[in-house]
């Protein structure tokens, strides 16, 4: 059995299979259907600024004193 996660709009009744799942068109599927309503989306949002909020008052990046170098050594850690 296999499992595919992807987000979708429901239009109309139906749900459309992104352009990656295309071998799967005219399978047999079980489906289930978790919505996202304005409120997650809102708790989301909500857990990330504040997150980011942390991480302005920890001031994580002030003792970089050039960041577009700082920002070339870490690509080259993972060549």
């Amino acid at each position: 059995m296999n499992s595919l996660e992807f987000t979708a709009k429901i239009e109309h009744g139906v749900i459309h299979l992104p352009k990656e799942f295309e071998d799967y068109e005219n399978a047999v599927a079980r489906v289930t259907v978790t919505l996202e309503t304005a409120e997650n989306e809102k708790a989301k949002k909500d857990k990330l600024f504040a997150v980011l909020e942390k991480m302005q008052q920890a001031n994580m990046f002030q003792d970089i004193e050039n960041p577009v170098e700082w920002q070339k050594k870490l690509r080259d850690e993972w060549e």
